[in-house]
């Protein structure tokens, strides 16, 4: 009997092995190929969605992430969109205290390193994803434009996703095309025209009513002054030189030459003899209300003003122009930093998550994604024209859209301030164009996105207090362009000033890495 089972063992192994290697061939292949139920469905267990949670900035609604936009990218991309909102007036406590309590979401919005300087600590301690290796990978947000990239950038790295923004269009000259006409003037393209055409039509009754009445530009002066120094050839913030060393901007000669063009300006009554107190509006109102010829402001204001001014002059018009050439021949344009706020991501994130949350926002940077949550569904949230103006409907605006946008990195438009839902298309043609032409003439500001010098944020206040009242007394008479000679040497030498220029510097060249 012995024997016998001895003969019988091996075979029984060989028999049990035999079928456990079956089995698990068997399991192995109903994995890789699942089988068919008995409705003949592929019985496949589905992947969890992605819980993503982002802390944003919002000013008015705080939108549902249930909205069927939010849903649709949910379904796309297999994640589970939630955003909390906090109010702009309290955004700054709140995200401290939110860095504070290390309860953080995996997206933060923050407004800048310079605005919240613990989080540039925080982000120097390891507590943000470095991006740089991964955004190569995501062909949207890859394709937004460098110096964007290049702004957004701390320590030579990209450690945020920018919320996007037009780099160009924030600065156009916007003139009473009507007033032009009547006057038989051109817009003017040189400094000396630009002097002619303020003359004109303070001096020439533009408007036909027999007064004096009409200047020939306006500008804001409060709470600081806003004058178009840029017009001169004056750097955006920042003047760097061939050796990479940068200067405030208003040490620069082409910003006393912009003092003594506005100061003789103003004296001649060609400038609006309020300027010292006027502010944003009140600068819109003086061209609407057909008080002023000239502003200088955003492109789409020409046509959105317009509307306005013909309510009451239905013959009235502004169109938006080049700004003149400087004294070299050459026009001079401020670059905007191209986004509003950066999206930092959680390093206690997994690589895993991190790519499906840069996927998100990779999808939301196409027009498509961005949509989705910016405006809805199309038909029902909003509608679009035969001409491409979109139009949020009213169930659309009840539901929040489109502040449901404030935490997108974004879809990047740069003609966004050359058009506006009903602009006809003759006219959006003409201001794309304006920009494309503006585009080539742009310069960025090297220091943007510094965090500011310890002399700065002791002395810094005291310091632009000094300097815009004398700008405004300048313009207005009350001091001469020698005073302002004296005030740029007392600059020069003054050591906590020279200490300001000096850190500024170190800064730039570790932002640029």
């Amino acid at each position: 009997m012995k024997q016998l089972v001895k003969k019988m063992v091996p075979g029984i192994v060989a028999a049990f092995l035999l079928l456990s290697v079956t089995a698990c061939a068997g399991t192995e292949n109903k994995k890789n190929n699942p089988q068919p139920t008995s409705e003949g469905k592929e019985n496949v267990v589905p992947e969890a969605p992605v819980d993503i949670s982002v802390t944003t900035i919002t000013y008015g609604n705080s939108p549902s992430s249930d909205l069927e936009g939010f849903q649709k990218v949910n379904e796309k991309l297999n994640v589970k969109l939630n955003i909390n909102y906090i109010p702009v007036n309290n955004m700054t406590e709140k995200m401290n205290a939110l860095l504070a309590s290390k309860e953080l979401t995996d997206v933060i919005f923050i407004d800048s390193f310079s605005e919240t300087p613990s989080y540039a600590t925080a982000l120097e301690q390891g507590a943000f994803w470095d991006l740089t290796p991964y955004i190569e990978d995501y062909p949207n947000l890859a394709a937004y434009p460098e110096s964007i990239w290049e702004n957004a950038k701390y320590n030579g790295k990209i450690v945020s996703l920018p919320r996007v923004r037009p780099l160009d269009g924030h600065v156009a000259m916007i003139i009473r095309q009507d007033w032009l006409e009547k006057l038989e003037l051109k817009a003017p393209e040189t400094l000396e025209e630009l002097r002619n055409v303020m003359d004109a039509f303070t001096k020439q009754d533009p408007d036909g009513n027999q007064r004096d009445d009409t200047y020939g530009a306006v500008f804001m002066g409060s709470p600081s002054p806003n004058l178009p120094m840029y017009i001169f050839g004056v750097d955006n913030g920042w003047h760097m030189d061939a050796s990479g060393n940068v200067t405030p901007e208003w040490m620069m000669p082409e910003f006393r030459e912009g003092l003594k063009f506005f100061a003789d300006a103003f004296a001649a009554g060609t400038i609006t003899p309020d300027f010292p107190v006027l502010k944003t509006q009140q600068v819109k109102e003086m061209l609407v209300q057909g008080k002023a010829g000239i502003g200088f402001t955003n492109v789409i204001d020409a046509y959105s003003y317009t509307l306005d001014l013909q309510k009451s002059i239905p013959d009235g018009k502004l169109q938006a122009y080049q700004i003149p050439m400087a004294s070299d021949g050459k026009r001079h344009y401020n670059q905007a930093s191209g986004f509003y706020g950066q999206l930092l991501i959680n390093k206690k994130v997994s690589e895993e998550k991190l790519k499906k949350i840069l996927e998100v926002f990779d999808y939301t940077a196409t027009k498509e994604g961005y949509n989705l949550i910016s405006y809805g569904i199309e038909g029902v949230d909003y509608t679009v024209s035969a001409d491409g103006n979109m139009e949020q409907t009213e169930d659309g605006k009840k539901k929040g859209y489109p502040d449901t946008s404030q935490w997108l990195s974004g879809y990047y438009n740069p003609y966004q301030r050359a058009e506006t839902p009903g602009i006809p298309q003759d006219i959006k043609q003409y201001n794309y164009k304006l920009i494309d032409e503006i585009t080539p003439q742009s310069k960025p500001d090297p220091a943007f996105g510094t965090a500011a010098s310890a002399a700065f944020r002791e002395n810094g206040s005291e310091w632009n207090k000094k300097r815009f009242d004398l700008t405004t007394n300048i313009v207005i008479g009350k001091n001469s362009l020698e005073d302002w000679d004296k005030f740029v040497q007392q600059m020069k030498d003054d050591p906590d000033f020279q200490k300001h220029i000096e850190e500024t510097n170190e800064n730039v060249k570790q932002k640029n890495g």
